[in-house]
């Protein structure tokens, strides 16, 4: 009977503890812009923002996807940097660790301007996506508004 008991104090304790460690498991993103490179022509066609993670353990960024207006979805190539021209550095990645902060470089495939996405982000932390929104025209209002 002593052991059952123990048994379940140690259960308990175990999901206690692994509810801690799962609470602060938070990515944070930045805001969505486009970068100033070394051609301006290109600049349009790129998005970047910044990653923190606000936890103690790693995560990673497996999957980026971006939508337009109607809900389909945009050919990109993704990786966390770029070259002078914006192109993805890496051949385009798959995975990126994220331990304290990184960068996230987004870029079309067929070169239009970006405008009016949706990015969704897969990271390690959370089975849904995490939901970025691009609108050129309010960002710029966003940066003035107090």
């Amino acid at each position: 009977m002593i052991a059952g008991i123990i048994g379940t104090l140690s259960y308990r304790l175990a999901i206690q503890n692994h509810r801690e460690l799962k609470g602060d498991e938070v990515l944070v993103a930045g805001i969505l812009h486009n970068p100033t490179l070394s051609h301006p022509d290109h600049e349009n066609c790129v998005l970047q923002t910044t990653i923190i993670n606000k936890s103690k353990r790693k995560a990673y960024i497996n999957g980026v996807q971006v939508f337009g207006k109607d809900n389909a979805a945009i050919d990109i190539n993704w990786s966390d940097r770029i070259d002078p021209y914006g192109n993805p550095e890496g051949g385009g990645a798959q995975i990126i660790a994220v331990v304290d902060a990184t960068s996230l470089c987004i870029r079309r495939c067929d070169g239009k301007a970006f405008s009016d996405v949706r990015v969704e982000v897969r990271h390690s932390f959370a089975t849904e996506p995490m939901v970025l929104i691009f609108d050129p025209l309010v960002g710029w209002q966003g940066y003035f508004a107090q």
